[in-house]
This record gives structure tokens, C-alpha cells and sequence, in this order.
């Protein structure tokens, strides 16, 4: 098996070899426990639920298997022999077997009654780890190893059994890998093998409380939020600052390539708009349109600081300026008036 993903909560292995059946059957190891809890063995030799299938989980090209909290799935790809004659379209098997998982106060008993073996686990071995913490649970009424009545089993196959040849596979499969990572069981059941440890470590370790569920505030509609917010009182602005007696003409850096007076004369004139539009605003009676008719009238006749402050220059001269300004040549210079003319 090669573990393809692998994060606290999420196990997915792409088995590459047949399944060791008689390692996996003789062997005395966390699959081992996890198939004799499933189907405990008899002294009648019978072959269990799992003796149909065994057979075909020994071959089974199962290309995927995912664990998770509660669920384990299972991918097999029946399509490695010749295609059918017909060409039909035959689905996949993929088998899904539901675990119920422990709840909170099950796992908060199982971290009291294991935290004095702590110093016990760093001395034995992963296999060992888990056997003591099954048994110890179970001693306590706290089981880990499931049993198959535990299991849900859903299949993709046409089988009508409890449990199909596909879904016993998976469970061989997880015996298998519970043999390479036996603490996966943890997972299996509803707790990362990380936060249970470190809950054995931390008695105030975030795992061990029980999360807080909330309750939802209750939906109100958009038209009933809207009409409620109209009926509330608003409240008043705050008051306006006053306005100075005359707009104050701005400091500028100086700027290489351009007229230091120009740029003056362009900044007092924003000055003078803004101070016009700000007036209009603190003070109603104020003609807004008016101000800026002046301000428009002052521009066309010639009285306005900037219109009376720039010389007539010659186009070429000013192209001359701007590419001593900015460094372009001619045709920079056009591509970007051509772009700047497109919005960009």
C-alpha cells in the first residue's frame, strides 16, 4: 500500500499488491483484532460473513481506499479483463461502509482512564498502543473495535446481501493497512490519533471540550430588516467644520520637466473650485451653479490665473518637453496618448 494523501483527518492509500490473505488471517496484529471483532472466529469452522469473498478480495484490483471519521471508501476496477463484446457501459463497484463514531463524552472517558499509561505508550510499539486502548476502554464500556452489526454497507454492484463481496473487501483492505498503521483506528472512530495524544498530554487540550454550538439567529426578510431601519431614529451627523475665510494655496514639490508656476496656478484654481463647491454645500443658499459659472466665465476671458499664466508654446516644443520629462521616445510617446485616449 502507498499512502497518497494524508492529513489528520483523512487516510487514502492506492493498494499496488494482492492482499496477503493468509498473512493477514494467521498473523496476530491490529487486523487481526479488527477482523475478530467484525466476525468473531468459531470453533466450527465455519467461513464467517467474510468467506465468500475472500476468494475475490485476494485478487480484488482495488486502485483506492480513503478512510475517514466514520466512513471508509473503496474504489475496484473490474474492468481489467477483455472489453464486452457490446461495449456497454458497466459501472464500477464502490463500496462505502458507515462507522458509527464516539461521541464526545465517550472519547473525554477514554482520555481519563488511558492518560496514567502515558509514560507506558512511549515504550511500546504502535500495534501495542492500540491494543492497550482497546482494552482498557472496553474494560470501561468504551469499545473501539466495531462489530459488523455497527457497519451500514452501501455498493454500486446489483448484490442484494447485507454485505457484498465489494464491501467485505474494503473491510479486508482496512485490516491490511491497520496492520501497517494500527492507530488509524482512532481515526476510524471519530478522533485524530494526534489530538488524542495530545490530549492524553494536556488536560486542557481544545479536543477534550465539547464545542459550543451556537444558535442561530433567527430570518428575518430583507423587506421587514428594511422597514425596521427605517422606523429606528437615526443619528445626527456630526456638526460641519467651519469654512475658512479663503482657500489656502497648496505647497508643491518641485516636479522636473514642468513650469513650477504653472503647477502653482493649477493648484490655486483646484483650490478655488473646491472651496466654491464646499461653500455651496455648509451654506444652501448659496448658488452652486453660479460659482462655477464665474469660475467657467474667468477661464474664457482670460482673467483666470492659469488661463492668463500659460504662454502659447509651440506643439513640438511641448513634445520636446514631455520626452525630456518622461524619458519616451516619439512613438512611446504616441502609443501612450493613443492609449490614454482608450481609457487605458
Amino acid at each position: 500500500m502507498t499512502l497518497t494523501d494524508h492529513n489528520p483527518y483523512r487516510m487514502r492509500f492506492t493498494p499496488s499488491a494482492p492482499l496477503p490473505d493468509d498473512e493477514l488471517y494467521e498473523r496476530a496484529g491490529a487486523g487481526r483484532l479488527w477482523l475478530d471483532a467484525l466476525a468473531p472466529r468459531t470453533k466450527s469452522g465455519t467461513k464467517g460473513p467474510f468467506g465468500r469473498a475472500r476468494a475475490y478480495a485476494r485478487t480484488a484490483p482495488v486502485t483506492h481506499l480513503v478512510l475517514e471519521p466514520g466512513t471508509i471508501r473503496c474504489w475496484i476496477n473490474d474492468n481489467t479483463g477483455p472489453a464486452p463484446a457490446s461495449r456497454a457501459y458497466v459501472p464500477q463497484p464502490h463500496p462505502t461502509i458507515h462507522i458509527p463514531v464516539l461521541d464526545h463524552g465517550q472519547w473525554h472517558d477514554l482520555t481519563v482512564i488511558t492518560r496514567h499509561l502515558t509514560d507506558r505508550f512511549a515504550r511500546l510499539s504502535a500495534e501495542d498502543v492500540l491494543q492497550e486502548i482497546t482494552s482498557t476502554g472496553a474494560r470501561n464500556g468504551i469499545h473501539l473495535l466495531p462489530t459488523l452489526d455497527q457497519c451500514r454497507t452501501s455498493c454500486s454492484c446489483s448484490s442484494r446481501s447485507a454485505l457484498c463481496k465489494h464491501a467485505a473487501t474494503a473491510l479486508l483492505q482496512v485490516a491490511r493497512y491497520l496492520d501497517t498503521m494500527p492507530l488509524v483506528l482512532l481515526l476510524l472512530r471519530g478522533r485524530s490519533p494526534v489530538d488524542f495524544f495530545a490530549g492524553l498530554q494536556d488536560p486542557d487540550h481544545p479536543s477534550l471540550h465539547a464545542p459550543r454550538h451556537l444558535p442561530s439567529p433567527p430570518a428575518t426578510p430583507a423587506q421587514t430588516a428594511h422597514d425596521q431601519w427605517e422606523r429606528v431614529a437615526q443619528p445626527s451627523l456630526p456638526p460641519v467644520p467651519a469654512l475658512p475665510e479663503q482657500p489656502t494655496t497648496p505647497v508643491l514639490a518641485v516636479v522636473d520637466g514642468f513650469d513650477g508656476r504653472t503647477l502653482a496656478d493649477l493648484a490655486a484654481e483646484t483650490a478655488q473650485r473646491a472651496y466654491a463647491l464646499l461653500s455651496a454645500l455648509i451654506h444652501p443658499g448659496t448658488d452652486t451653479a453660479h460659482t462655477a459659472g464665474n469660475l467657467a466665465e474667468a477661464e474664457w476671458s482670460g482673467t483666470s490665473p492659469t488661463s492668463r499664466q500659460l504662454p502659447t508654446i509651440p506643439l513640438q516644443q511641448r513634445l520636446r518637453e514631455l520626452q525630456e520629462a518622461t524619458g519616451m521616445t516619439k512613438a512611446e510617446l504616441a502609443q501612450a496618448v493613443r492609449d490614454w485616449g482608450l481609457g487605458g
